[in-house]
């Protein structure tokens, strides 16, 4: 057994298992399930969006289930963060 990184590229996710090394077939610990479980659960809650052109800037558009989900509303003071690859935005 070899330990390998793979991803499922279609979803964007990264996970480690383990290879056999006579047939190919790949396993994964309970701990490593867990942790691909939890990935994909917080894939899940994620929404889809479109960054579009606000005058010299980009802005993101929020889905109007998350606005409400969050009790968001125009001129709400937000932070944004790199993070990894992408960003966070948090409210106050």
């Amino acid at each position: 057994m070899n330990r390998i990184k793979d991803a499922i590229r279609e979803d964007r996710v990264n996970f480690t298992a383990y290879k056999c090394s006579k047939c190919g077939e790949e396993l994964l610990t309970m701990g490593q399930l867990k942790t691909l479980t939890d990935k994909y659960r917080e894939l899940r809650r994620s929404k889809e969006t479109k960054i579009a052109r606000w005058g010299n800037s980009l802005a993101v558009r929020i889905p109007q289930s998350l606005v409400e989900e969050l009790g968001l509303h125009e001129g709400d003071a937000a932070v944004l963060k790199k993070s990894g690859g992408g960003f966070e935005v948090s409210t106050g």
